[in-house]
């Protein structure tokens, strides 16, 4: 498979995550929420019927694109999920100092590592020769190592970003009563940022748009605290990315919502996911301050195996309109579509 890339670079972000105060951040976006940012960009610019038309085929099973998720980048070094079932040592024995919670905590690999995994490595198989950054959470070769951007600060560790709490305070209108609090912020070093990849299917897909709604969406800010000031940032097209693709096995560059049928991919003996609750407030002009449904999808990085008769593109869009007990059961009458469709990389070993 070909993936057109992209980056994007800025300076202050909060990308919020279900069950977590607004005092956390994560340093990375998924890519259900970048599809609901552009289908908001383009309801903006082009009104409802545009945004009917645009989502039909995905809506039919036929979608024209997939996204990724938004991974790190630093200089000219890519990183990807690990595949889960890399991170599990299959009955063999852990060489002397490696730790089970060692490989565990492992969130990201470079380009160079994900390859090696993709082929059937595990994080054990490339132990013995990789560079840690990050207190261990991400791995890549000594190669890659010495292409990373310089520290602001000669002498200390490198660090694609910094999470910081920032201080805010909210007035109570009545009685002018101020209470303190804090947002969680992610300020990426410089030359380093986020990545995302679109897996274009259909070559007849209206790509201008695309770019149009991706460099407007830069402008108006992505993630949550837009309103103060953050979340503006810049896309800019990279190239092309080549992966392979799924065979027996596949791992996930997107979050995952499967159909019914899609079930059976659960059941190979290397299968390895987690799930999130995905939820959040939504933004309708019926009915402000709302909170959409919440889904529960399957992060980046799950393996699964394929599915005889079962061929790419895996996942579905919800319609997460709120639902509430009172007997008024869609006070939001437009839909508000998630989604769960993602990109599926070829994965060695077996199902």
């Amino acid at each position: 498979m070909n993936l057109e890339t992209w980056s994007l670079t800025g300076s202050t972000f909060h990308f919020g995550e279900q069950g977590l105060g607004q005092e956390e951040t994560r340093p990375f976006w998924s890519s259900d929420s970048l599809f609901a940012a552009l289908v908001a960009r383009l309801a903006a610019l082009k009104g409802e019927q545009a945004v009917q038309d645009w989502l039909k085929p995905f809506l039919d099973g036929s979608p024209p694109f997939l996204l990724t998720s938004l991974f790190p980048f630093a200089g000219e070094v890519r990183f990807f999920p690990v595949p889960l079932a890399a991170q599990l040592p299959d009955g063999r024995s852990l060489p002397q100092g490696v730790k089970a919670k060692d490989l565990k905590k492992v969130q990201f690999v470079s380009e160079n590592l994900y390859r090696q995994l993709l082929a059937g490595k595990s994080l054990l198989d490339v132990h013995p020769a990789h560079a840690e950054i990050h207190g261990g959470k991400i791995w890549l070769t000594g190669e890659e190592k010495q292409k990373l951007p310089p520290p602001p600060q000669k002498g200390e560790p490198f660090r694609m970003w910094v999470i910081e709490k920032r201080p805010r305070v909210t007035v109570e209108r009545a009685t002018n009563a101020s209470t303190l609090y804090h947002t969680g912020t992610v300020h990426f070093a410089p030359g380093c940022g986020l990545w995302f990849g679109v897996q274009w299917l259909d070559p007849a897909a209206e790509k201008a748009l695309f770019d149009q709604l991706l460099r407007d969406l830069g402008e108006a800010g992505i993630g949550a605290e837009r309103s103060a000031g953050y979340g503006k940032g810049k896309f800019e097209q990279k190239g092309i990315l080549g992966l392979p693709d799924p065979e027996k096995m596949w791992t996930s560059l997107s979050r995952y919502l499967p159909r019914r049928e899609e079930m059976p991919a659960f059941s190979g003996k290397r299968a390895a996911w987690k799930v999130q609750t995905v939820a959040g407030w939504l933004d309708s002009p019926q009915k402000s301050g709302q909170r959409r449904r919440a889904l529960n999808l399957i992060q980046e990085g799950a393996t699964f195996s394929l599915p005889a008769g079962l061929q790419p593109p895996f996942g579905r869009v919800a319609d997460v309109r709120p639902r509430y007990q009172t007997g008024e059961e869609y006070p939001i009458q437009h839909p508000v579509y998630r989604s769960g469709l993602t990109v599926a990389v070829g994965y060695g070993g077996d199902a």
